[in-house]
């Protein structure tokens, strides 16, 4: 809850704070390791891990891919969680970081998991060069409807 004076009032915990801005991040490693389960089977020995402007331009093997992204996805966690209960901040911000951690976060997980499947046959093979008319205005889409959704969250639960 917001007082008046603009600060937060501690009837919204650090602990909810900390699940607003963490919670997509862990969402989102989770999705990728379930995905990665699901798919390893039929994954190559190398799958892509960059694209470039001229189409795929790194490689390396899945497991490596996982273990990087969940890694990052979990520092994102812990990014999102410091910042969203640091003090002084104003409600501004606070709903601005955490549309940011939602949005971003679908917005990567979708681009991980588009990825996945083509590189795992389940989709086209021209999935893996993302193309700009395709990719990037899905992954848009997706970063400012789940944002706004984050951005929900937090103003329903300074409403409290």
């Amino acid at each position: 809850m917001v007082t008046q004076s603009g600060g937060f009032d501690p009837a919204l915990t650090r602990r909810s704070r900390i699940a607003i801005g963490a919670g997509p991040w862990i969402v989102a490693a989770v999705v990728h390791l379930v995905v990665y389960a699901i798919v390893h089977g039929q994954l190559p020995n190398e799958v892509v891990s960059h694209v470039g402007g001229d189409g795929p331009d790194g490689f390396m093997e899945p497991l490596r891919l996982v273990a990087i992204t969940v890694g990052v996805f979990l520092g994102e966690a812990v990014l999102f969680g410091y910042l969203l209960v640091r003090r002084q901040q104003t409600v501004e911000r606070y709903r601005l970081l955490a549309a940011c951690a939602w949005g971003v976060a679908a917005g990567e997980g979708y681009l991980l998991i588009a990825s996945f499947a083509a590189n795992a046959g389940l989709s086209d093979p021209r999935d893996l060069d993302f193309p700009m008319s395709v990719h990037v205005p899905v992954a848009i889409a997706i970063c400012l409807v789940v944002g706004a959704i984050g951005a929900t969250l937090v103003w329903k639960a300074d409403r409290r």
